[in-house]
């Protein structure tokens, strides 16, 4: 079968057991995908003769070296090897439902954005209280294009054309926001069309391993930064945005959330 889309696969250093369910989701589409997983130079040979066996029993696996260093080369790597009209982001700690990349094929637009589910590390204990389940209305009612490229979720697929044109993924921002924030604001500036589903397609696995978002605060906060000088952000806007994103820097999702609602009960008392 003729593949439909690439899913992108940036992998530095994960689990087995996770990476394994992350890249099975992505071949067990629906559709027909082509999966390309991209490894960085310190990716772990355990990991490595893994992907090997596994690409071996499936030709719509490929397993890339990135071209640069770093989160947003791994993701340029893989966009620019794909050799499909729509590609897609999926995070080795995490997985997609079956029909994930058909129900994002069924839209005509250059930004698909889809609804998440939360999981704790064991991938069975949902945190139900955490799913996002966007909507084209919620999204139309955004006021600006930070405020829309915010509001969006993953699971993403894209045009690749639209993701060629801008260059890809900026590498000189950093890590933190690059792939779903800053190249969604990107996009919007270049006149991308979006359609969003509330439908529950991507799996987030929330864990206090290795993982972006549990960098130090600091250096994330430097990378938003850059974002926002890159869109031309300023007082009194620039430091808001900096204040709201930074309550997500290093710490768990469902931890952060719980800090947010005892601090809002607390205020209602």
């Amino acid at each position: 079968m003729t593949p439909l889309a690439s899913i992108v696969v940036p992998l530095l250093r994960e689990p087995l057991q996770w990476l394994e369910q992350c890249v099975r989701s992505a071949l067990a589409q629906s559709v027909a995908a082509d999966v390309l997983v991209v490894v960085s130079p310190l990716t772990p040979d355990e990991l490595l003769v893994a992907l090997r066996r596994w690409s071996a029993d499936s030709p719509r696996l490929a397993v890339l070296v990135e071209a640069g260093t770093g989160f947003a080369s791994a993701l340029n790597t893989g966009i620019r090897a794909s050799r499909t009209q729509r590609v897609g982001f999926l995070l080795a700690d995490d997985w997609l439902e079956r029909g994930a990349v058909e129900a994002c094929l069924a839209h005509d637009a250059d930004i698909v954005s889809t609804g998440l589910r939360v999981w704790a590390d064991d991938g069975r204990q949902e945190f139900a209280s955490l799913r996002r389940c966007p909507t084209q209305a919620g999204y139309d009612a955004r006021a600006t294009m930070a405020l829309k490229a915010a509001y969006l979720e993953h699971f993403f697929l894209f045009r690749r054309e639209a993701l060629m044109a801008i260059g890809g993924v900026d590498e000189t921002i950093g890590s933190t926001g690059a792939d779903d924030f800053d190249l969604i604001w990107t996009l919007l500036e270049h006149g991308a069309s979006v359609a969003v589903t509330p439908d529950l397609l991507y799996n987030y696995r929330d864990h206090c391993g290795e993982r972006l978002t549990l960098r130090p605060a600091d250096l994330q906060r430097r990378d938003l930064a850059r974002i926002l000088d890159k869109h031309g952000v300023r007082e009194p806007v620039r430091e808001r945005m900096l204040r709201e994103h930074a309550v997500w820097f290093g710490a768990p999702v469902h931890v952060v959330e719980e800090w947010l609602r005892d601090a809002k009960e607390r205020a209602a008392t």
